[in-house]
């Protein structure tokens, strides 16, 4: 404080030494110099709140977890209740979560209930359907709030719809938005091709979106493909982020996956696999970069090897997580509120591949 006061004792003396006359000029001149700077600094960005998915189908955090979620500083959880599908002839529940007795949301961390919904529900369900699937979905995310002893702010919807879903769905989102407690904002996930072709695809009548910032590649044999993150193919799609009718949220991508190829398609995601226990298995050989054959015919972690079949790796590291942040930090515009970046998916697995130091990068990159 000291030193920032001596200008204007400097100016005092003067004034009292005869020079009273520059006093008031020193002061216009201040004025004018800190309004200028003003002027030229761009209003502070808000800081991003900080978020995970959950999408396993037990709750149950890990120590690592829970460590992770405090020393990152997360405000979110976005959980992962169940999905519905369409099976013998009317909406279901697949997949539920199950909530342990005693399970509880980590203290200080806001829980989002989020729902996938496949797009063949909604090719299915007719006009009479929609409220009774909204009633549903809103009862069933209501049960399971009550056991984690939490009352969601907010409940995320995830779909894929398409041109010919598109109706259907969003008189499904009007429904549930009088289904759900007064006061609960409600959010979708976006993909980049929505985004891009929004004219034909439509905006959801929601609150806010969460772009998918992931899965924007192909499902390929080729080497060179990646299905998660692309680099080159997110770049095709950013150019309308700015001027998207919703304020948009971002979801990074941060696991790794392996793609089972079989005589040159791909057969299936072997989603449970840990792609660094690859080359500890007897019945794998290496077969180029990133990928291992079977030797034999056998079952790896449930699914089915032929022999000859090939195992593709594809691994979202630190470095990819950090493209794609910086390319959304670049592309959203500006809000005067703080945007959520969520990554997904919260895992033992994917905090030890990145590291925390390496995702606190991330979130400040994104923000």
């Amino acid at each position: 404080m000291a030193t920032a006061a001596r200008p204007w004792y400097r100016s005092a003396m003067r004034a009292r030494r005869g020079g009273w006359w520059r006093l008031p000029i020193a002061l216009a001149l201040a004025a004018l110099a800190l309004a200028a700077c003003g002027h030229d600094r761009a209003p502070a960005k808000p800081a991003a709140q900080r978020a995970f998915y959950f999408w396993r189908t037990t709750f149950a955090l890990a120590p690592a977890e829970r460590a992770a979620l405090t020393d990152l500083h997360v405000d979110t959880l976005y959980l992962r209740m169940f999905d519905v599908g369409w099976a013998d002839g009317a909406p279901s529940v697949l997949g539920p979560l199950a909530i342990p007795d005693g399970a509880a949301a980590p203290p200080g961390v806001a829980v989002v209930p989020t729902v996938y919904l496949t797009n063949e529900l909604f090719k299915q369900l007719d006009d009479a359907g929609v409220p009774a699937l909204a009633a549903l979905v809103a009862r069933e995310v209501g049960v399971r709030a009550a056991r984690l002893g939490v009352t969601p702010r907010e409940l995320q919807l995830d779909c894929d719809w398409t041109d010919t879903t598109r109706a259907r769905y969003f008189a499904f989102l009007t429904a549930l938005r009088g289904a759900v407690a007064g006061g609960t904002a409600l959010s979708a996930t976006i993909r980049l091709h929505q985004i891009k072709y929004r004219e034909r695809t439509g905006v959801p009548p929601v609150d806010r979106g969460m772009l998918m910032f992931y899965n924007m590649g192909t499902f390929s044999a080729d080497p060179e493909a990646r299905a998660i993150f692309d680099e080159r193919s997110a770049a095709r799609y950013l150019a309308r982020l700015r001027d998207y009718p919703l304020p948009l949220d971002g979801a990074l991508p941060i696991w790794s996956w392996v793609i089972h190829l079989r005589d040159g398609a791909v057969e299936g995601l072997m989603q449970s696999t840990d792609p660094a226990e690859l080359g500890a298995v007897e019945f794998l050989r290496p077969a180029g970069p990133d990928r291992f054959e079977a030797t034999r015919s056998t079952f790896l972690h449930g699914s089915f090897l032929r022999a000859g079949d090939i195992l593709k790796i594809e691994v979202t590291g630190p470095a990819e997580t950090l493209t794609a942040a910086g390319m959304l930090a670049r592309h959203l515009a500006a809000t005067s509120t703080p945007r959520t970046i969520a990554l997904f998916d919260l895992s033992e697995r994917n905090l030890a591949r990145h590291g925390t130091e390496s995702l606190d990068h991330v979130f400040q990159t994104a923000r």
